[in-house]
């Protein structure tokens, strides 16, 4: 596949479809997977292995969505096929919701988080799973099945593999929600220079996703406009649904943010009335409380506290990438990708963290605000893109993705938008100073010295 890959974009550089454009952010994400395996392979050289093999896919996927949509219609299918996933995903987490309660056998063979094998009787408890068992050796839990062999956890919708977690799928549903709002909005032709179309041969060959050029006031226009708005309403609503059957307090953070967001670049301050209004329904009847959330708390502050324990021990080195849960007492993550980033490759490789980040919110910022003479698919995907980093930020502080497949999913998309708006326009120059790289360090250490006092003075 990765084969197949490489040749379609040699292909369509022959063809002058894409120019192969190496943003500013694709250096540090580049130099921080290398940091990555370097401190691996200092602190804990068994595993060396292992853990490039895990790296590379997301590399892979990284840098074939930075190089292979890397035009108007390299993100129009981007946008399409994430916003199929997040679909798909969506409606597999809501079927699950709504099946009834079934007794599940956990096999030990199978991979953990995907051991439950449905055995077909009903029941509303796990102890109901104990009378007349058929393996009265065997371990029961009592879930709701679902589309795919997919099941619940603890009552908690998710999905299968990487989104195998409640709040993992919940993260990922909501940062495709910009993505939603980009393919269903309206699209209005925006008109270029015919200078810029001389510098531009990438532009002239793309194709445009102008679909208001195809729309007037007619019946079909109307159809066509109710139609997105159905859509639309229709993904925000079930991602909303999902996250509140998945009970994920941090999906809820991220939903709410995200919309928010969107609602302040559409209609500005006075918008935020129309998304507190939305939210206070999910913040009243979602996430989880009582002793199951103080419980849930309690483990994530005795992550953090191992994390910093790491940071002190290795003297700033690190412990290695993916070797935090070996460290750790509980044998889990640390629940936060700023801190796992520390822990595991230290104070650079957090700083290469941090400074890939604000690269590409600076990339999709500047490529939205500065007015380059960019068509409508670059200039209505920038802001998508930096509101779904917006929120990835938010929610990544209370997950294990510093490595994750999704995130750098999304910041592949970012280095394609450069790469399209750089083809189309040769004003396109966005470079990070040694001042804003200064900065961004300094940021990234003033928040996990933040977290850090924020644990002692909790106790």
């Amino acid at each position: 596949m990765l084969a197949i890959t490489v040749a379609c974009i040699i292909v369509d550089v022959r063809r002058r479809c894409i120019a192969l454009t190496i943003a500013p952010q694709t250096r540090y994400a580049i130099w921080f997977m290398l940091w990555a395996l370097m401190t691996t392979a200092l602190k804990s050289p068994h595993v060396f292995g292992e853990r490039a093999l895990a790296l590379l896919p997301t590399a892979c996927v990284m840098l074939a969505l930075a190089f292979g949509c890397a035009s108007s219609r390299g993100l129009q299918i981007f946008v399409l096929t994430l916003v199929g996933c997040a679909v798909l995903v969506t409606a597999v987490a809501l079927k699950q919701a709504y099946a009834p309660l079934e007794c599940m056998i956990v096999d030990p063979t199978a991979a953990s988080g995907e051991n439950l094998v449905p055995d077909g009787r009903p029941c509303e408890f796990h102890y109901d799973c104990r009378r007349d068992a058929p393996d009265p050796y065997a371990e029961y839990r009592c879930e709701r099945p679902g589309p795919f062999a997919t099941t619940t956890i603890s009552s908690r919708v998710r999905y299968r593999g990487t989104l195998m977690d409640p709040n993992d799928l919940s993260l990922m549903a909501g940062m495709t929600i910009p993505f939603v709002l980009t393919l269903t909005g309206r699209h209005r032709r925006r008109a270029h220079s015919s200078a810029g179309m001389r510098h531009a041969p990438a532009l002239q060959h793309a194709p445009r996703w102008d679909a208001a050029a195809m729309e007037h006031s007619t019946p079909v226009s109307w159809v066509a406009a109710t139609f997105r708005a159905v859509f639309a309403t229709a993904n925000l609503a079930g991602i909303g649904t999902m996250i509140v059957f998945a009970r994920s307090r941090m999906g809820l953070l991220v939903y709410l943010v995200i919309i928010s967001l969107c609602v302040i670049q559409r209609h500005g301050l006075k918008g935020l009335f129309v998304a507190g209004f939305a939210g206070t329904p999910m913040l009243m009847f979602g996430g989880r409380d009582g002793d199951e959330a103080a419980s849930s708390t309690d483990a994530r502050v005795d992550l953090l506290h191992e994390g910093f324990d790491m940071i002190q021990r290795t003297m700033g080195i690190g412990v290695g990438m993916g070797q935090f849960t070996d460290e750790s007492v509980g044998a889990q993550t640390a629940h936060n990708a700023y801190l796992l980033a520390a822990a595991e490759t230290g104070v650079v490789g957090a700083s290469l963290f941090a400074l890939l980040l604000y690269a590409s919110l600076k990339v999709s910022f500047k490529i939205w605000r500065d007015g380059y003479n960019v068509d409508v698919t670059v200039s209505r995907f920038a802001p998508a893109v930096f509101v779904s980093l917006c929120g990835a930020l938010v929610g990544i502080f209370f997950l294990s993705w510093s490595y994750k497949d999704v995130l750098y999913i999304v910041l592949g998309a970012s280095m394609a938008l450069y790469g399209a708006a750089r083809a189309q326009d040769p004003r396109v120059s966005i470079r990070i100073s040694a001042k804003e790289i200064a900065v961004v360090c300094c940021a990234m250490f003033a928040l996990l010295a933040a977290l850090n006092i924020s644990l002692r003075l909790r106790g």
